[in-house]
């Protein structure tokens, strides 16, 4: 596929900004320090462990989704296809990437079932978002920064409402969309004839309030989620307590780790990177109620070893995958260089709906 000098800069530019990030906050890391102190591999060696149970329970909540909608997967394709998606999230902007590639490939598959196919991507982020925000706010009514000055102060207190707004926001629509009677169908035709939002909420609202026959299998999926989250910010810690000794306590972990992966989420670096590393060091210095010598950079740094190390698995399924799903890999990334260019064009699996 020919490359443009702007899609070229644009790329580079995407990995320019986290390496820049990670080589600054790598600078401020007390290596002398951290070589001399003993280290736990076992628990190092847990945290890789912990944080495959958290991935493989986000590919069967997909697949629990997926097949809420009426559309036939197993778990073994379920697996491949969130592995491969997890692999092009390390080479796309923010967490975009993996999703367009399950997206374009589940609909080519089920052509009958093409809009519900993208819808399930799409309703599997959203879950995990609504799971994600949820942790943290929980952990901000548990544990309140000890060691803030006033500025990062008024930063949480931000944090706090948009947290709360975010949730709110959320529950009112999951639960509207999910337990909501004939009144919210009249509401998504009603929306399916606006002038600009209408031909959106036509595709996409049908096949969301196809949950409302499976309420329990989406109440699952949201307690999947919160385990998804749960079993990330446990590996986040092992990492921590296998190379320092005064980390932050585990509790303390459920307030860093899930907002930093909130910042992460948003599109601004190849799979987070750089922005992940800063928040948590931010947070590493701010939320602890005693001080730690721990560096939130090289524990969120190893974290991103610890996730590369599984995205290798999705290499091994990409190179023995078939024709059709490398051809997907590329719609994807095709995709997602138009949007970089400021085109709005349909996906080729809603062209051919």
């Amino acid at each position: 596929m020919h490359m443009t000098w702007k899609k070229a800069a644009t790329l580079a530019l995407k990995f320019a900004i986290p390496v820049a990030i990670i080589a600054w906050l790598a600078n401020h890391i007390d290596w002398a320090q951290l070589s001399t102190q003993p280290k736990d591999y076992r628990l190092l060696a847990c945290a890789l462990a912990v944080a495959m149970i958290g991935l493989s329970l986000s590919f069967a909540r997909w697949c629990l989704l997926v097949r809420c909608q009426g559309i036939s997967l197993s778990m073994v394709e379920a697996f491949r296809l969130g592995s491969i998606g997890f692999l092009l999230n390390f080479v796309s902007a923010g967490s975009v990437g993996g999703d367009l590639f399950k997206a374009i490939f589940l609909a080519k598959q089920r052509p009958g079932k093409r809009i519900e196919a993208v819808a399930s991507v799409f309703v599997d982020r959203g879950v995990g978002l609504f799971g994600l925000l949820l942790l943290v706010a929980l952990g901000l009514m548990l544990v309140q920064p000890s060691h803030s000055t006033e500025i990062d102060r008024e930063q949480m207190q931000q944090i706090k409402a948009a947290t709360a707004i975010l949730t709110t926001i959320g529950t009112v629509v999951l639960c509207g969309l999910v337990f909501g009677g004939k009144g919210v169908d009249r509401l998504v035709r009603w929306g399916s004839q606006l002038a600009i939002v209408g031909p959106v909420v036509a595709k996409i609202g049908p096949p969301l309030r196809m949950f409302h026959a499976h309420p329990i299998a989406f109440l699952v999926s949201i307690v999947m989620s919160l385990g998804v989250h749960s079993s990330m910010i446990l590996s986040m810690y092992l990492i921590a307590r296998g190379l320092y000794s005064d980390p932050p306590t585990l509790i303390e972990h459920f307030v860093i780790v899930p907002i930093g992966m909130l910042a992460a989420a948003m599109p601004i670096t190849p799979a987070g990177l750089g922005v992940y590393e800063a928040t948590i060091e931010w947070l590493y210095r701010i939320v602890p109620a005693t001080t730690t010598s721990a560096s939130g950079t090289l524990v969120a740094l190893v974290f991103e070893i610890v996730k590369v190390a599984m995205a290798a698995i999705g290499t091994v399924f990409y190179w023995t995958s078939s024709e059709e799903l490398r051809e997907s890999v590329e719609e994807a990334e095709e995709a997602e260089e138009d949007e970089d260019d400021g085109e709005v064009s349909e996906p080729s699996v809603e062209k051919e709906a």
